[in-house]
């Protein structure tokens, strides 16, 4: 399934095409959770190794993990996870040996870098197409601020990190708890689907977005009755015209303000809400308020950032592709 990660690129790079190598790779999330020591783990130096030692000097070439393993000096297991990752993005695809007995060869697509990276923000496109869809189905049941900031409160201003993670959708599927019973016959099986697409809802339709931009996952379903759908739906897009506090919040979705403000930082980095404060100094002095008052204004602007963000990738793929 195709999942990208895309965030804030740093502009100032240094120390060769290595440093630039490993700063694409880990805004993309190719090497792993992040954290303060991400790049000196194995999986991270495997990763960034990968990059400079096979594929960028290599682009034309066609490789087997065992050559590749040889030449990075590392495991196969330790290879065979990243290879899984260039493949499910887009970035590799495998040449089929003549032969049965014959290993499997991967390379990049087009044996190109900067080509294989423009299917890859097809790729991303496409998704993004559709979260626009459901977008616009679900601004026709939403109401709109007539401000796009509260009364009486002004935006803080601060500059915040932009990520959103793009992944791959599937707009009739539905997550199957683990207990379910998953074998059904023909007729059961097609009663089923029918069933699940007539519950098709705008419940359904917001939580597909969310599962695709990185809000919610599997262990989240069903998506209605987790906590970042309540705090998405019920505080920021049933009152786009209001102001709310972490602690208001919290006590909405009866949660700690600890929680709460995990939720509301992950929503500010994906930039559907904005920080604000009261207008006169008064309290509140910290709250949160849809951006714009309006979902669709909150999205348009978030697809300008990610388009930002790709033109940044792009020319970092220009770069790591110059000799």
């Amino acid at each position: 399934m195709f999942k990208l990660r895309i965030r804030n690129l740093n502009e100032t790079y240094g120390g060769g095409k290595e440093n630039l190598a490993a700063d694409f790779l880990q805004a993309i999330g190719f090497l792993g959770t992040d954290g303060p020591r991400t790049r000196e783990t194995k999986r991270a130096k495997t990763g960034i190794l990968l990059f400079t030692k096979c594929l960028i000097p290599n682009p034309r070439k066609s490789w087997t993990t065992s050559e590749m393993a040889k030449e990075l000096g590392m495991p196969l297991q330790g290879i065979y996870r990243h290879l899984q990752w260039l493949r499910e993005v887009g970035f590799l695809t495998e040449d089929f040996p003549g032969k049965a007995e014959d290993p499997k060869k991967v390379r990049l697509w087009h044996y190109d870098l900067e080509k294989a990276w423009a299917g890859v923000e097809n790729r991303a496109r496409i998704c993004l197409e559709t979260y626009r869809e459901i977008v616009n189905n679900l601004n026709k049941n939403l109401k709109e601020s007539k401000n796009e900031i509260p009364d009486d409160m002004i935006n803080v201003g601060k500059e915040e990190p932009f990520e959103i993670i793009v992944r791959e959708i599937n707009l009739d599927m539905k997550p199957t708890k683990k207990h379910e019973t998953v074998k059904l016959s023909a007729d059961e099986a097609e009663k089923r689907i029918k069933v699940e697409k007539e519950r098709y809802t705008t419940m359904d339709d917001l939580g597909s977005l969310c599962r695709g931009i990185g809000l919610l996952s599997n262990h989240h379903y069903p998506y209605h009755k987790s906590m970042p759908y309540k705090i998405i739906d019920g505080c920021f897009l049933q009152r786009p015209d209001r102001a709310w506090t972490a602690e208001e919040i919290a006590a909405w979705i009866e949660t700690t303000r600890p929680t709460a403000y995990r939720h509301l930082n992950r929503l500010i980095s994906l930039g559907f809400i904005e920080r604000c404060r009261a207008e006169d100094g008064g309290p509140p002095t910290s709250a949160f308020h849809l951006r714009y008052g309006s979902l669709k204004k909150a999205w348009a602007k978030i697809e300008t950032q990610v388009e930002l963000v790709l033109d940044k990738y792009r020319k970092t793929i220009k770069q790591l592709s110059e000799n």
